[in-house]
């Protein structure tokens, strides 16, 4: 399988950012919500571990992306807790973007359903009824529900999300005001896979589960126009 290239690309689309106090460009290739189909995403093996995972790849003819990341267009801020760092966004003004990502979820909750025998043999086989109970929902009632940390970093006071805010790029914190009620942004997300919840002392799947995700990039735009996607020299490419 290929590796994503700039030739014959058509599934996925590149941002670059600069690495705040560096002369270092990176490069994240995303998949634009435009251009997903949730038939392309493929399950991975269950990994087991403390945590069991189902990790997420995409497949577009060629192309193979270990991972799901994808770009979201603009959307609104409906609201933030900097507490506890979970986001809402609004997607009532983008009914595309909203069929797509819960067009991914049905299908995600319906492989739960349908492959939970081979993922916990031995288990009992819990209901539809139970599967939708016992997950904790990304979209809900038009609104898409993400986890956006103040601080990711290894030390205290730091956050390891790119953000494009006033015209650049930077990275280390960012004030909450940037996801005040209304405010229009564009979430670059890696869904990194189905995340299972298992009972501390028997290790059994106890019928929680989510959609185990990471925020790569934030891009607060100058109001009237998302920002363009910031260039990289050649030979980052």
């Amino acid at each position: 399988m290929r590796t994503p290239s700039l030739g014959g690309l058509r599934a996925a689309h590149p941002y670059y950012f600069k690495e705040a106090g560096t002369h270092k460009h990176k490069m994240e290739w995303t998949i634009p919500i435009q251009t997903f189909e949730t038939s392309k995403v493929r399950l991975g093996q269950l990994s087991r571990s403390h945590k069991p995972l189902v990790p997420l790849a995409y497949v577009d003819g060629e192309l193979h992306f270990n991972t799901l990341s994808l770009l979201l267009p603009l959307q609104q801020v409906k609201s933030y807790d900097p507490v506890s760092g979970r986001l809402v966004l609004s997607l009532t003004n983008s009914s595309s973007t909203l069929t797509k990502l819960q067009s991914l979820q049905d299908t995600l909750l319906g492989a739960v359903r349908n492959q939970q025998g081979s993922w916990f043999p031995g288990e009992r086989i819990k209901s539809a009824e139970e599967i939708r109970d016992g997950y904790q929902p990304m979209i809900e009632h038009a609104n898409m529900h993400l986890y956006c940390p103040m601080y990711t970093g290894q030390h205290p006071h730091q956050n390891e999300i790119q953000i494009y805010s006033k015209g650049m790029w930077t990275k280390g914190r960012f004030h909450p005001s940037l996801f005040s009620s209304g405010a229009p942004v564009r979430i670059a997300i890696r869904i990194q896979g189905i995340s299972f919840h298992q009972h501390p002392i028997s290790g059994m799947w106890t019928g929680k589960f989510r959609l185990q995700h990471r925020i790569l990039a934030i891009l607060s735009p100058v109001v009237g126009a998302p920002p363009p996607l910031p260039a990289a020299p050649e030979e980052a490419l």
